[in-house]
């Protein structure tokens, strides 16, 4: 066996064959990586490999058609037949060879994470996990294609074949989406290699999907050494009798692959599946695996999607849920054969999307739409849409919350005095809190409602009547909590908010405050940027960073012995304040400015001997806004996430962040990346061809 494949080696590294195989391949994955990777900046190389399935359908069968039908057709194979070696290890010999020579390129590739390191962060157990994947997609196909070539004599009907075996391959999931039955359907997903590949792409090791590829490249060498007996065999008077033994070993060998296949799909998802993502996409956080562990109620989740044409990254996760509980269940509803399930739950289904859920408990379920699942934006540069994120832990877990609970908390909105309406995204989130948020017009109450865990007073521009803040001090005597945000245009004309804020000790001004300090502003001092003080409200707040422009100074006063305060954001001690702001020579300090650090966010805690209660009180109108909190990568929303729950009973309500779906990006000029472009992409391919080629004129001289 090891004659054969170091003979069949050197065979295809002394013609052009081998060496334009690692040339081609090798300039295709570098063309991608130089896209991706050197211009795209992005670390992880997995999206580089998810081409390989093209361009192997082309080259794949080029490298491999030779290897039996060459030997068929110049007759050495009778040379072959008659050797002390079994039929078996021939075709192993063979494959190790063509083995040897794809393993070139994916050595070479393995540079790649290497390089990119030196440029910023790489997950190298992600990369490394995608190039075992397209290495062993690979030895998938040669295993296919060495196959192809002992059906024929002729190399390119060889080809022809082996081309035709792997875009059946490839075309799998189209065929499936068009076939009804679902049996059917299943059926021919035992047939998609290349979804087992992608499998490796999304960042999580499969052993499934390894099982599946090893057993697909053992099942071809089995079926291509029963070609070749035969054909050993073709003029013996053991024919019939060794057809009908081949024949019951194809179907035990066939039969074998399923059993083994269907046994690794059975395997615990935390056997079979290991999440190697940096931000855990697929894995689920210790908060949700604590609520899971305390739920006693049965629920259930319906996937609206056939188990084989479901979202890879969606059944990862609700297979997650379901392995994490004995109360949690899973089951796929194809809408297509199953039209009329989903107007159990709703009659508008215009917006409802392939992949959405519906978590369900008793009477109550809440359905959760692929779409919000995944947070794409837009790149202002191509115009084009890409995903950015991934909520699908956050959405299932605030669903199977909501299910479970008796009663929702209940907060309160202040309207009626020119408040800022909160947008969709920080709404969003006290939907997502499973916190019932109602709007509050005290023109129409006679007090605050008696079921209020909190109410959020947001920037007004016109000041409360008195009948108002009676109503309001009134409920916060009897341990009332406030979300209060001050507006800094409403000037000194809030006389009555303000005089709210000062029962619990808490005093601002029309001014606005800035920031000498240029690590703690962002183009402009008035755009600040906030030292975070620790504190259970701050704590999702991973990069230290939250935008407050605009904010006016909040003084605390500490001479309450009943209050306590504790600053929640605080600039830095480089800080002034201006009055009035009508230029940019405005903006600079003088030495008249008194340089302190303001407080910008402070939580004030009553004793109850002066009533009780919480006020939370942040004195920037712009800071529950989307463009600042995308100025810091939603750093703002966890903070109101926070807030909120530090004032509202949520018992087990926890809200888990959207993760991060894009690889981090590097650090490379432009010179550099179109040097290394040139290098890996240009050069260092002309030279394996170049070798390759005077090799082989070499060869034909001799």
């Amino acid at each position: 066996m090891n004659a054969i494949a170091k003979r069949d080696f050197q065979s295809y590294m002394h013609t052009f064959i081998g060496w334009l195989f690692i040339g081609v391949l090798w300039a295709f994955w570098s063309f991608f990586v130089a896209n991706y990777n050197f211009i795209g900046l992005n670390s992880g190389i997995a999206s580089t490999l998810t081409a390989s399935e093209i361009i192997f359908l082309i080259l794949m069968p080029i490298l491999c058609m030779r290897s039996f039908s060459d030997e068929q057709r110049t007759k050495t194979d009778q040379m072959l037949f008659t050797a002390p070696v079994s039929v078996g290890k021939i075709v192993l010999g063979k494959f190790f060879a063509l083995v040897r020579v794809y393993s070139i390129p994916v050595i070479l590739m393995c540079l790649y994470p290497l390089i990119l390191s030196r440029f910023g962060t790489v997950s190298f157990v992600q990369s490394y996990v995608a190039i075992l994947g397209v290495w062993l997609y690979g030895l998938a196909c040669i295993a296919v294609c060495v196959f192809a070539s002992s059906l024929t004599e002729n190399p390119i009907i060889a080809a022809v074949l082996g081309f035709a075996f792997l875009f059946l391959g490839y075309l799998v999931p189209s065929i499936q989406n068009m076939v009804s039955n679902s049996t059917v359907s299943k059926v021919l997903g035992a047939f998609d290699i290349c979804g087992r590949f992608e499998d490796f792409l999304q960042g999580t090791f499969d052993l499934s999907a390894m099982i599946y590829l090893i057993v697909v490249i053992f099942l071809f060498l089995f079926l291509t050494a029963q070609v070749l007996q035969k054909r050993r065999f073709v003029f013996s008077k053991k024919t019939f009798s060794l057809g009908a033994y081949s024949s019951t070993m194809i179907i035990v060998a066939i039969a074998a692959a399923v059993i083994v296949n269907f046994a690794a799909a059975q395997l615990p998802t935390s056997l079979k599946s290991v999440d190697l993502t940096t931000n855990g996409i697929y894995s689920l956080t210790d908060d949700t695996k604590n609520m899971l562990t305390d739920l006693d109620k049965d629920v259930t989740i319906y996937v609206l999607a056939s188990e084989d044409d479901a979202d890879n990254t969606i059944k990862h996760l609700v297979e997650n849920y379901a392995a994490a509980s004995d109360h949690i269940s899973v089951q796929y509803i194809d809408p297509v054969s199953n039209p009329t399930f989903i107007q159990k739950y709703t009659t508008d289904t215009s917006n409802l999307y392939m992949n959405s859920l519906v978590v369900e408990c008793g009477d109550r379920y809440k359905i959760v739409n692929s779409s919000d699942m995944y947070e794409t934006s837009v790149d202002y540069n191509t115009y084009q849409q890409k995903t950015t994120g991934f909520d699908g832990e956050g959405q299932v877990t605030s669903a199977i919350d909501y299910v479970t609970r008796d009663n929702l908390p209940k907060i309160y909105t202040l309207t009626g005095h020119g408040e800022t309406t909160l947008s969709t995204t920080f709404s969003d989130a006290l939907s997502k809190l499973n916190i019932d948020s109602t709007d509050l017009d005290l023109m129409q109450n006679d007090t605050v409602p008696d079921d209020a865990q909190a109410v959020i007073i947001y920037g007004p521009t016109s000041d409360l009547s008195d009948d108002d803040l009676q109503k309001l001090e009134d409920y916060c005597n009897n341990g009332g909590n406030l979300i209060a945000v001050i507006n800094y245009e409403g000037g000194a004309d809030l006389t009555n908010y303000n005089k709210l804020l000062t029962d619990f000790g808490i005093s601002t001004s029309s001014d606005i405050v800035l920031d000498s300090d240029s690590s703690r502003y962002y183009q402009y001092p008035f755009y600040l940027l906030p030292n975070v003080q620790s504190d259970d409200i701050t704590s999702q707040i991973d990069n230290g960073y939250i935008m407050s422009p605009f904010s006016t100074p909040l003084v605390t006063d500490d001479s309450n012995k009943d209050i306590t305060y504790t600053p929640l954001l605080v600039t830095s001690e480089n800080s002034y304040t201006r009055g009035n702001v009508e230029s940019q020579s405005d903006l600079q300090p003088s030495d008249s400015d008194t340089m302190q650090a303001y407080n910008v966010g402070v939580k004030a805690v009553r004793s109850d001997d002066n009533g009780g209660g919480t006020a939370i009180v942040y004195s920037s109108n712009y800071i529950f806004n989307d463009n600042a909190n995308q100025m810091v990568s939603g750093s703002n929303l966890n903070l109101f996430n926070g807030t909120v729950s530090a004032l509202v009973n949520t018992d087990s309500s926890i809200s888990i962040p959207v993760k991060e779906y894009a690889d981090a990006s590097l650090t490379i000029a432009t010179s550099t990346g179109v040097t290394l472009t040139i290098f890996f992409d240009i050069l260092l391919p002309i030279v394996i061809l170049a070798s390759g080629l005077v090799i082989w004129l070499r060869r034909r001289k001799k």
